[in-house]
């Protein structure tokens, strides 16, 4: 791209994305990564001018960023020959020969790490955080140590300590500082100038605003600063002029693909929907075959399961190489995937109408789909969301209710407090309700998300060593109590992600048996990240004769390229009546509903739906209907009483259909629900099929639940955590409070233990 803003020549060409450019000192050459997954993969190595290749020694494998040493021969970044990258090395461009940077502490080993090397080639700069394996980022304080290391072998030298995290570095151009990326007292990344003489006193802000500027690039001149900024959503490059103290946005007006690739443009016209009616919005995927991935020029595209998509409401025109080209389109689970291949001519124009059709209607029978835990502008993301690019990524996936996260990331920086307005957004329409609402972080009892809020539960988080709440109080069962005095949901999310072992990992949710035993919890996030073991703790929390319904949390990032889709888990709640968010809440509340990631599901226990009761003073035989089903093929249905299988379903021939009709004696107090799996469908990317429905309950005269072995485990758990409280020493005044609640909740489990 020309300096001054213009066309973009594309210079690659083939399967995957291509990052991490690099350009060589002489400017005839640039490294770069082919990515399958915009991580790690090929390293690469082409002529500037053209985009032909440069004959590597042998295939490397790279992560990263990648930087020139000033001689030209060598490259910096981290390389392997086989395995994933996880050192730093030097890359010999001629041998092929890799040399480990040596100097570097073991625990900066890792690629998201931000380095620098200097114009001359003699030094590195890195940052490196507090982070400890097994706690979560910011645990023990946002702030970054800035080193610098002698290329040549040496020890490494404190220039300072940063007061907030450090994403990016850029060495300046006459090697007395660098331009350092950070949060410093912001909920979003700013440009600084940080000089290696006095840096505390002398570093300067360079960039200010609601979004982020990131990725510094100096011209070796010393007079311009190439930097990039997303507050208009997508990302946009601004161009500093030190000299004249000037700063221009450069505008992207066209790719070059004829003078690139040598080819002629078609144009290929993309009708959402029939063109009579209201403009609907659509989930895209365009690709080239054997080639790239496109999308039209400022749209905020992502990438799941490897494709890369984007969302159009209406209409969409693109000019493109003509070729052979592959087009998908989504609206959410309940749609038939479009799928087709078309041929684009020189020269012409071709108009493709993408029309969805849905294979099942949740809203017609009463059912409204929704998620607990969708983030807009979260730390480290390409591009900046306003309500209205939110609106479109939620209708293209025919999401009903939308419960939008104000929360912090490492540090003190809260991110879309401003978005905040404890009722439903404007943008909202009659089918997809947005609602921005809080999730409550604390490194140590676990996340919540908070939902039907009119304020702002106060602190926003809590045990972020260095920062203005450094302490594990107020607990979380504190803050459940704020939530639900102001009519609002308080639920665990993500509650747990290692099968074997529930408590362990960083971000699980350890103080749910002391919040669930306190009666401080409405719901817990059972569809989303580590689905399994969250399932096996949620069925533990079911057997102490906890009514707790599951729900989803996909805790998905709109602003980054690679993330799961809003929706991804949704909990799907029966409003036989009416649909509106306050009702919606309150139905996911009582457990009237099921949770999925595609597949449908319906249960009856007799007359009872989820949700319900079962009163019973005798046992009693009720027919238990259930079904599911999906537009792929589906594994099991299965009937669950008390956590156990006690009967499965009966396949259809397709496998989209799985029927269950079983008389079931019940004889005891407990519950029954149902859940349905299947194979992974690669359309979609959410790994597995999983659907769940919440319990009908059973309560029989005279009977107990079986709480013994449960209630034990939880006693066992609360005595870990109590374990790893003391170990923090961050409970400040409150220890007395604390040990309140933990004795409160230890005691409910010991009668449900000794109960016969």
């Amino acid at each position: 791209m020309p300096a001054s803003d213009g066309a973009l020549t594309v210079l690659t060409r083939g399967e995957g994305f291509d990052i991490e450019p690099a350009w060589s000192p002489d400017g005839n050459t640039i490294a770069f990564i082919n990515s399958a997954n915009f991580f790690g993969g090929q390293l690469e190595w082409i002529n500037a001018e053209d985009g032909s290749p440069r004959k590597l020694h042998a295939a490397v494998r790279a992560q990263g960023k990648l930087q020139f040493h000033p001689d030209g021969k060598r490259l910096l970044g981290h390389f392997s020959k086989d395995p994933a990258p996880d050192r730093l090395a030097w890359l010999d461009l001629e041998s092929g020969a890799l040399a480990p940077v040596e100097g570097l502490p073991q625990n900066w080993q890792t690629p998201r790490m931000p380095v620098a090397l200097s114009a001359d080639g003699e030094w590195l700069l890195y940052a490196l955080h507090q982070d400890l394996p097994d706690e979560q980022t910011g645990n023990n304080g946002p702030h970054a140590d800035l080193w610098k290391l002698p290329t040549r072998g040496g020890t490494p030298q404190l220039v300072t300590r940063w007061l907030a995290r450090i994403y990016q570095l850029a060495w300046d151009a006459k090697g007395t500082g660098c331009y350092i990326v950070t949060d410093l007292g912001v909920s979003h990344n700013d440009l600084w100038h940080v000089p290696l003489v006095n840096p505390q006193r002398d570093a300067h802000k360079l960039t200010s605003g609601i979004a982020d500027e990131d990725w510094p690039s100096i011209a070796r001149d010393a007079q311009l600063l190439l930097h990039t900024d997303n507050n208009e959503g997508a990302t946009a490059l601004v161009l500093m002029d030190f000299i004249h103290n000037e700063r221009m946005r450069l505008s992207v007006n066209e790719l070059e693909f004829e003078k690139a690739y040598r080819e002629q443009i078609a144009l290929l016209r993309l009708q959402m929907g029939d063109p009579d009616k209201t403009p609907v919005v659509t989930k895209v995927s365009l690709k080239r075959k054997d080639g790239k991935f496109f999308a039209p020029l400022g749209s905020l595209y992502r990438i799941a399961g490897g494709r890369m998509h984007f969302y159009q409401r209406g209409e969409a025109e693109l000019l493109l190489p003509a070729g052979n080209y592959e087009i998908i389109a989504w609206r959410g689970p309940e749609h038939r995937v479009f799928r087709t291949e078309i041929e684009l001519q020189a020269g012409k124009a071709r108009v493709l109408d993408v029309k969805l059709e849905r294979w099942t209607d949740a809203w017609s029978r009463g059912w409204f789909s929704g998620e607990n835990h969708i983030h807009a502008n979260y730390g480290y993301g390409a591009w900046y969301n306003t309500p209205a690019a939110i609106l479109d990524m939620c209708e293209g996936e025919d999401l009903n209710v939308c419960n939008l996260m104000v929360a912090n990331s490492d540090g003190d920086g809260v991110f879309d407090r401003e978005f905040f307005r404890g009722r439903l957004d404007a943008r909202s329409t009659s089918r997809t309700l947005l609602y921005w609402n809080q999730e409550f972080r604390s490194t140590i009892w676990g996340h919540m998300t908070f939902a039907n809020l009119s304020q702002l539960v106060e602190p926003i988080f809590t045990g972020f060593k260095d920062t203005t709440n450094p302490w594990d109080v107020p607990t979380n069962a504190d803050l459940a109590g704020r939530t639900r005095a102001q009519g609002g949901l308080a639920s665990y999310t993500h509650p747990a992600n290692d099968l074997d072992d529930p408590y362990r990992t960083a971000y699980s949710g350890k103080g749910i048996p002391v919040d669930v035993a306190l009666g401080r919890i409405d719901t817990i996030d059972v569809m989303g990240s580590g689905y399994a073991a969250s399932v096996t703790l949620w069925y533990r929390v079911l057997n102490c004769g906890f009514r707790i319904p599951a729900t989803a949390g996909t805790d998905c990032f709109l602003n980054r390229i690679n993330s799961a889709a809003p929706g991804w888990g949704r909990c799907y709640v029966r409003l036989p009546n009416a649909f509106d968010y306050k009702t919606w809440i309150d139905g996911e509340r009582a457990g009237r509903s099921f949770i999925s990631n595609g597949p449908m599901l319906e249960l009856t226990v007799g007359d009872a739906a989820p949700g319900d009761t079962i009163k019973l003073t005798a046992p009693r035989m009720v027919r238990v209907r259930a079904r599911g089903w999906s537009q792929a093929p589906l594994d099991k249905l299965e009937l669950i009483y008390n956590g156990r299988v006690v009967a499965n379903g009966q396949s259809s021939a397709d496998k989209l259909e799985l029927v269950l009709d079983h008389e079931l004696r019940l004889d005891r107090t407990g519950w029954v629900a149902a859940r349905v799996n299947g194979p992974p469908v690669p359309d979609f990317a959410v790994g597995l099929q999983q659907a769940h429905a919440n319990p009908v309950y059973v309560e029989f005269a005279g009977n107990k639940l079986d709480t013994k072995a449960d209630a034990e485990y939880f006693l066992a758990w609360i005595d870990r955590l109590e374990a790893d409280l003391n170990r923090r020493n961050r409970m400040h005044t409150e220890r007395d409070h604390v040990a309140m609640q933990l004795k409160a909740a230890r005691g409910h489990y010991q009668k449900l233990a000794d109960k016969k």
